[in-house]
């Protein structure tokens, strides 16, 4: 077997570096093209079996002559999709790897909630001895849209709080620490009960501003929204709404369908919004590399790839 030309790309300046350190430690059988601008790309995607990369502008995907897969360095591929592909090129996406992390920011968030933590930090800088009751997790309501790979990860994590599991996905089919699911028909019984509702759904035109007025005034009062999915997710005039007149108790939100968020947007002044910069999962280069690794030695050898994407329901 020829070794496959591998074309490497990111935009990030910073990494490329680490991304072609860690795929040459690795000794693979391909002929590694390392792209650092858009015209090298462009030159190198006629002859390439494989992406590995983020970025790439997709009018370059009409050059393509010889490939086969794209591994994404990103969970998201709904800026992938449009590209002029033909249908038999495969497209991955790195797996196994945003669980912890993204489980981390959402607990980290629950958990300053529950124990005031905002409010004890204020009376601090105010020099005031204020005293929040600080409120349990145990058998409050975890709402999570998308059960996947990641869903599940937050499920788990769930549950040894004690806390009462809902889910969201497109049949309301069942999953593993799952006490409750919901079909997407029935969103608004979903939202209904929830104390916390976190978001990981994919983009896609069935998801396109899946939360709005509607959903968000079955949501109870004292509910807390967090996005970790894609801003996409959200009608933002509507959160607005919905905040500036606390009809939820807040949002965290640390994806937006605009990045970086311009300074001029009402979430910044919002005070029951917290605004992050897209670093709930980070695609780190160890990380992302392992997956492109371990696929491509599945690829070389012939068997299916790991985190394939339907490129039709677009996730």
């Amino acid at each position: 077997m020829n070794k496959p030309k591998v074309l490497l790309y990111t935009l990030r300046d910073n990494e490329i570096d680490d991304y072609e350190k860690l795929v040459n430690e690795a000794n693979l059988p391909i002929n590694l093209i390392v792209c650092r601008s858009k015209e090298e790309a462009t030159r190198a995607i006629v002859e390439a079996e494989i992406v590995f990369g983020i970025h790439l502008p997709i009018e370059i995907y009409a050059e393509a002559k010889k490939l086969k897969w794209i591994q994404s360095m990103w969970a998201g591929v709904e800026k992938l999709l449009p590209a002029p592909l033909p249908e038999d090129v495969v497209i991955t996406k790195p797996w196994g790897v945003f669980g912890q992390y993204i489980s981390e920011y959402v607990f980290g968030y629950i958990l300053a909630n529950r124990i005031k933590l905002r409010e004890h930090m204020e009376a601090q800088k105010a020099l005031e001895w204020r005293r929040y009751q600080l409120e349990p997790i145990k058998n409050t309501c975890l709402g999570i849209a998308g059960i996947g790979d990641i869903g599940k990860d937050i499920a788990r994590i769930g549950k040894s709080f004690g806390m009462k599991i809902f889910g969201l996905n497109r049949d309301g089919r069942p999953y593993q620490f799952v006490d409750k699911m919901f079909a997407r028909k029935d969103i608004n019984s979903f939202v209904s009960e929830l104390d916390f509702l976190v978001l990981i759904l994919p983009s896609t035109y069935e998801t396109a501003g899946m939360f709005n007025h509607d959903v968000f005034q079955h949501m109870k009062p004292s509910a807390l929204l967090i996005n970790v999915g894609r801003g996409a997710l959200i009608n933002d005039a509507a959160l607005i709404e919905t905040l500036k007149h606390r009809k939820i108790a807040g949002a965290i939100l640390d994806v937006f369908t605009q990045e970086p968020l311009p300074k001029h947007h009402p979430f910044w002044q919002l005070p029951n919004c917290v605004v992050t910069p897209h670093i709930g999962g980070p695609s780190l280069p160890e990380d992302i590399t392992k997956c492109f690794i371990d696929n491509f030695n599945l690829y070389y050898q012939g068997k299916p790839l790991l985190g394939l994407i339907d490129r039709e329901k677009g996730y």
